[in-house]
């Protein structure tokens, strides 16, 4: 497919180059150092924002941010500027911000000042073009406590009456209105109004905790010495008479209207409109000069770095209208590199997608993380260049959860809790049928069955101090088979789940594919997990095997497993049937009338360690090598192994294997060189390696999660720190092998109570690629293992303990907050399922008390009630709805009649 687009259409003309004259405040920008900088563009002035003002902008401005950063870490408004040498490699970012009423002739200066200072620091910058309300995580990364947008409009007119609109739960954004009018209430936001005296802070029933905590220490910030005044959505009658004197000269009370959609800002729901299976994501097209700008789309099924082939070239990454990439190969000319961002624009403009599109323009070499986890194979490659000696030997010894404590780092690094020596009760549910096996035996699983484990964790101290800081006590582990039906699944959901809750929050739940096991889990059976295809199930499992001896039973049996991995934390062997291919890193264990273990030529010798304890778990056993198998040898394995295999398999060692039964399923594409994949987007039946990486990998990223209605919704926080985990929500850390929810303990009950929900819609619906099949793990606040705190730059068990709730500030504020403040047991602090009368989208009654077929379609026209304001329910029928819904039935709909609401 070509797309042409018209040079009239972009900010700059693609194919000419403005003579760059670089700006002078631009020339003391250093060139090599750490640096947070950041100029405001008022018509043609360029004037650098004092460090005081950073965070505040104004809706009529156009704003350039420069910020630089060690590679891996991140910049921010309080970045200090440190010169670095030559030689440290930095991360460098651009970004212009572009206010809601900013002329065109700003947005066209805005641009051209970009092309200078990009020009000067030699196109090394990645470049974002930015919107109010429609952010970068990058962008808004930069701010720790949010900021604010400033009317324009109102710069030289008096300090009178002010209003905000607040919103945002990591970053809260505070916009000033330039009127002031009830249009602008919204049940989502937090209002606040600015009178000489008094601050009212009017808070919105739909908005978050966090939201209003925040919304409350920005008031605080803002005016020292005013009173301040909390007003209830719905509730703004319990104001005094003197408070709604005051409102009501600019908010008159009888023309409240307020309504609840969702709002705008960089959130963006989990659910995208391209494939839920993350197969091709977005789109690839080569921009070709010709003239006019043409662009051919590249027919890719799963994008991969591969795609980006020409260094000389261009290409443009649509993100389904969420994002534009422009990748710009670095032996591109500096011309293409400087009109990327216009060719950007003029796609948004061609496509129809909103003025608000998120471009960026990133350079060969200097990609970010945003950009390189678009892709689902180009991880990995950063992992295979930069694999160094393993964090722990494969022979560790003694690695008890105390050390690990120790070397958070390590433990991260690892992903182990200890060395899986702790207790272990093992139960087999399949179909409705839940069974606890008995310690003695072999760990064989089936396909078609799941599995939980109770693990203890090995704990080599009595020390309180000790203990507590190993945080996690015990796990639970849910494996699933690839075959297990869904009432097998169900079973061991509702199994494991009461399992982990019986632990009262002391323990971890972590839950488990057949492709997709951890290196704790596989840990705990030191390497020697056995995994068999389902038609195993009835000969493993028949009631009848009470004196059940796996070598016994198993003798009967010919078959061929396949071993995985080098170590006891990444080992495993799984049956694998028909084989059409080898690779000579692999090793097999083939079971016919003896036990053979084939190991090809180059695999390591901790591989064939492996391979060898689990050929000794089957009986005696022989080693063969590949080159030197005996005529006995394949006369013995000939219905798995045959020569010609062995010899197509050795001419391509470095291929992956393909092989494909009912259970194993078939390879992923490099997953067989121990590269330490991170569940690329493939099928489901895909089996990987789970060689640990030497270092977290690098898109280990902090998601804030909510539901919104039936939604998941996420936040990313760039550059995150333990003190971004608020109490009162729930976040997900994606490692990339396994997905964390963590569960504030002030968090909603519907996201403690729904954290399986939360990650598996995560994982489904992931804004990059990720196989649905991703091992998922539950934690909650005070109890997170060191798998999980390893992943901070410093863990202090400690923070948080001293977390302020948002009803406690509140009360705190009760010597300056006036009587207005709701009562203890008044309607928003009633927590009654059945009096649900606050979690009722609410209408005027204009609205409410019209024929049925002209209500909103959200309204039950039984129950027309439940929509009324609190302050609107008490003028109509005389009494709060807690008195109303206490009155019998025949009484109730007696004065719903009366007053047409029935």
């Amino acid at each position: 497919m070509e797309l042409t687009l018209s040079p009239k259409e972009t900010e700059v003309r693609p194919n000419t180059i403005p003579d760059l004259k670089v700006d002078a405040t631009f020339r003391k920008v250093p060139k090599h150092a750490l640096t947070f900088e950041l100029w405001k563009i008022d018509e043609d002035r360029l004037e650098a924002v004092a460090r005081a003002q950073y965070g505040t902008f104004y809706d009529n401005c156009a704003y350039i941010i420069y910020a630089t950063s060690l590679v891996g870490h991140y910049a921010n408004h309080e970045t200090i500027t440190r010169e670095q040498k030559a030689n440290v490699p930095l991360e460098r970012y651009i970004h212009y911000w572009l206010g809601n009423n900013v002329s065109e002739q700003n947005r066209s200066n805005v641009v051209h000042k970009v092309q200078e200072l990009d020009s000067y620091l030699g196109n090394v910058a990645s470049i974002y073009r930015e919107t109010q309300n429609h952010e970068s995580a990058r962008f808004l990364s930069y701010f720790k406590k949010g900021y604010d947008v400033l009317s324009g409009a109102l710069v030289n007119s008096p300090q009178g009456v002010r209003l905000f609109q607040l919103y945002g739960r990591k970053w809260l954004r505070a916009v000033e209105l330039a009127d002031i009018d009830w249009t602008h209430f919204n049940s989502d936001y937090i209002m606040v109004l600015q009178m000489e005296t008094t601050t009212f802070v009017w808070i919105g029933r739909s908005s978050a905790s966090i939201e209003r905590r925040s919304a409350l220490s920005w008031v605080q910030r803002q005016r020292k010495d005013c009173t301040i005044c909390i007003v209830d959505d719905g509730y703004e009658q319990s104001m005094s008479p003197e408070q709604k004197q005051l409102w009501n000269k600019v908010l008159p009370l009888q023309q409240r209207m307020v309504y609840q959609t969702n709002k705008l800002g960089s959130d963006f729901d989990c659910k995208t409109n391209g494939d839920v299976n993350g197969s091709n994501k977005f789109r690839i097209y080569k921009c070709n000069q010709r003239g006019r700008l043409h662009l051919d789309q590249l027919d890719v099924g799963m994008p991969s770095k591969d795609d980006l082939s020409d260094a000389h070239g261009v290409y443009l990454l649509d993100n389904y209208g969420q994002s534009i990439w422009l990748w710009v190969g670095a032996q591109a000319t500096q011309a293409d590199a400087l009109t990327a961002m216009g060719n950007g624009r003029a796609f948004v403009k061609k496509k129809k997608y909103p003025n608000s599109t998120l471009v960026v323009r990133v350079l060969e070499g200097q990609e970010p993380v945003e950009f390189k986890r678009l892709f689902g194979n180009w991880l990995t490659i950063w992992q295979d260049n930069t694999r160094g000696h393993k964090p722990v030997s494969t022979k560790f010894g003694k690695l008890d959860a105390v050390l690990l404590c120790e070397r958070p780092k390590m433990a991260a690094d690892t992903q182990l809790v200890d060395d899986g020596r702790g207790e272990r009760i093992l139960y087999r549910i399949h179909g409705d049928q839940l069974e606890e096996l008995p310690a003695t035996k072999v760990a064989v699983f089936t396909t078609n069955a799941s599995y939980v484990v109770k693990y203890t964790v090995q704990c080599a101290t009595v020390v309180p101090a000790d203990l507590a800081c190993v945080g996690v006590k015990s796990i639970v582990y849910q494996w699933n088979g690839s075959e297990a039906s869904a009432e097998t699944i169900a079973k061991a959901d509702s199994f494991a789940m009461a399992s982990f809750e019986a632990l009262n929050g002391a323990g971890m739940f972590v839950q488990l594919y057949e492709f997709d096991e951890t290196p704790h889990f596989l840990q705990l059976f030191e390497g020697k997990l056995i995994i068999m295809r389902g038609q195993r199930s009835e000969l493993l499992h028949s009631n009848n095997n009470l004196n059940w001896d796996f070598k016994t039973n198993i003798m009967l049996e010919t078959f061929l497993l396949k071993v995985y991995g080098d170590a006891s934390y990444n080992a495993k062997a799984v049956e694998e049937h028909p084989l059409s291919a080898i690779s000579s890193k692999d090793c097999y264990v083939i079971k016919t009338n003896h036990v053979w273990v084939w190991c090809g030529q180059s695999s390591t010798g901790d591989a064939r360690e492996m391979a060898k304890s689990v050929g000794a778990l089957l009986g005696e056993s022989s080693l063969v090598l590949e080159g030197k198998e005996s005529k006995e040898f394949w006369q013995s394995v000939a219905m798995y192994f045959n020569q010609t295999l062995v010899i197509n398999g050795q001419s391509c060692a470095s291929s992956t294997t393909s092989s494909s039964s009912s259970g194993a399923g078939s390879m992923c594409n490099g997953s067989s060189n121990g590269g330490g994949n991170i569940s690329p987007t493939l099928s489901n039946n895909c089996y990987l390696n789970t060689t640990i990486p030497t270092k977290p990998r690098p898109p280990v990223q902090l998601f804030l999660v909510w539901w919104e209605q039936t939604q998941l919704r996420c936040e990313e926080i760039l550059g995150f720190e333990q003190k971004d985990l608020c109490a009162d929500s729930t976040y997900i850390l994606d490692t990339g092998t396994l997905a964390y929810v963590w569960l504030g303990s002030k968090a909603l009950k519907q996201e403690r109570d729904r954290y399986t929900s939360i990650a598996q819609c995560y994982v489904q619906n992931a804004p990059f690629g990720r196989r649905s099949a991703t091992a998922l793990a539950v934690v909650r606040q005070y109890s997170e293992p060191n798998v999980f705190k390893g992943f901070f730059e410093t863990w202090q068990d400690e923070l948080g303990k001293n977390f302020i709730t948002y009803e406690q500030m509140r009360q705190e504020l009760g010597s300056i907050v006036p009587s207005n403040a709701l009562k203890e047991g008044s309607a928003l602090h009633l927590n009654n399922n059945q009096k649900d009368f606050d979690g009722h989208k609410k209408y005027p009654l204009y609205v409410l008390v019209q024929e049925m077929d002209m209500l909103p379609p959200e309204i039950n026209p039984l129950r027309r009630e439940v929509h009324l304001t609190h302050d609107d329910f008490v003028s109509v029928f005389k009494m709060s709805f807690y008195e109303f819904d206490e009155l019998p039935k025949w009484k109730k709909q007696e004065l719903k009649k009366l007053n047409k609401l029935f």
